[in-house]
C-alpha cells in the first residue's frame, strides 16, 4: 500500500514539474532557440555565427560551432520538446537559458541554447548539442529493474523513516487526553538529517543540519530529471513518543495517589468511634 503510495505520489510529481517548466520558458525565448538549433539542421552554420554575442565571435567559436552543425545537419527532428528553462535578469537585460530533448531517425539529441536579449535583438551566449542513447525520461524514471542493493536499501529505509514519522503522529493525535497533544503530533513528524540517493546513479549526498518533513521525501527537479530519495531520522517522532510516556507515567502516578487517597477517606469514615 505504502509502494502505491509512493509512485502515485511520483506521478503527480512529474506532471506538476512538466507544467512548471512550462510555466517558465517565455515562449518568445522558446520560438528564437528553436530557430537558432535549425540554422544547423539547414547547414547555415555561418548565420549562427553571426548571432553569437560579439564577446565570443572568432575562430574557437566558428570551430566549436561547426561541430554543432556536423551533428544537427540534415536532421529531421519529429520531436523537440523543453527539458530545462532557467531565466535571469541581470542589470535590466534577460538572460534564457533553454534545454531540449530532440528525436531523429539518428536517435536522441540534447541541445542547450542561451540567449539574451540586446537592444530590441537577441544574441546567443552559448550553445551546445550530445547524443544520448535513449531517452532521459527512460534513463530516469523511477524503476526497480537492474537495481544494487543500495537502491532497495534506500527505498526500505525512506518508506519505514515516513512510516514512523506518520504512524506516531496519528497515533500522538488520538491520546485526547494528553496535553498540548497537537504540537507533539507536529513534532513528531519532524525528521533531522537528509541522506539522499540519486535513484538513477546511486550518487549518495549527506546533508547533518537539516529537517525533513514526515522525516522522508522524493522529487525530481524536472520531467527527465534523476528522481532523489531522502530520508531523515525520525527523531522528533521518538521525542514525542518519549514525552508521552512520561505524561503516561506521571498521569498514573497521580491516578494512583488519588486511588489511595480516596481508600484512606473511606477507611477513616468506617472506622469505630473511641470507646468511654
Amino acid at each position: 500500500m505504502r509502494v502505491c503510495a509512493l509512485v502515485l505520489a511520483m506521478a503527480l510529481a512529474a506532471c506538476s514539474s512538466e507544467d512548471v517548466i512550462r510555466h517558465f520558458t517565455p515562449p518568445d525565448a522558446d520560438a528564437r532557440a528553436r530557430a537558432y538549433l535549425a540554422l544547423f539542421t539547414n547547414r547555415h552554420v555561418d548565420s549562427a555565427v553571426a548571432r553569437l554575442v560579439p564577446q565570443l565571435a572568432g575562430p574557437d567559436a566558428e570551430r566549436e560551432l561547426t561541430k554543432v552543425g556536423a551533428m544537427l545537419e540534415g536532421q529531421q527532428f519529429d520531436s523537440t520538446r523543453v527539458i530545462g528553462a532557467q531565466t535571469n535578469v541581470v542589470a535590466g537585460v534577460r538572460h534564457v537559458n533553454l534545454s531540449y530533448e530532440r528525436h531523429a531517425a539518428r536517435g536522441w539529441i540534447i541541445a542547450n541554447v542561451a540567449t539574451v536579449d540586446s537592444a530590441g535583438s537577441w544574441f546567443v551566449e552559448g550553445v551546445s548539442a550530445s547524443t544520448i542513447d535513449q531517452p532521459l525520461e527512460e534513463r530516469t524514471r523511477f524503476s526497480l529493474r537492474g537495481k544494487s542493493a543500495r537502491h532497495y536499501v534506500w527505498l526500505f529505509l525512506t518508506i519505514a523513516a515516513a512510516g514512523i514519522s506518520l504512524a506516531t503522529g496519528v497515533w500522538i493525535a488520538t491520546r485526547r487526553a494528553m496535553p498540548k497533544r497537537w504540537r507533539w503530533v507536529f513534532v513528531s513528524l519532524i525528521g533531522v538529517g537528509a541522506f539522499s540517493l540519486d535513484w538513477a546513479t546511486g550518487e549518495i549526498g549527506v546533508r547533518v543540519i537539516h529537517l525533513q518533513l514526515a522525516s522522508a521525501g522524493f522529487m525530481r527537479s524536472g520531467p527527465v530529471a534523476p528522481w532523489i530519495l531522502t530520508f531523515g531520522v525520525p527523531a522528533g517522532a521518538m521525542v514525542a513518543l518519549v514525552r508521552y510516556a512520561r505524561w503516561r507515567a506521571g498521569a498514573l502516578r497521580d491516578a494512583d495517589e488519588l486511588v489511595e487517597g480516596y481508600g484512606l477517606l473511606e477507611h477513616g469514615s468506617t472506622s469505630p468511634g473511641p470507646q468511654v
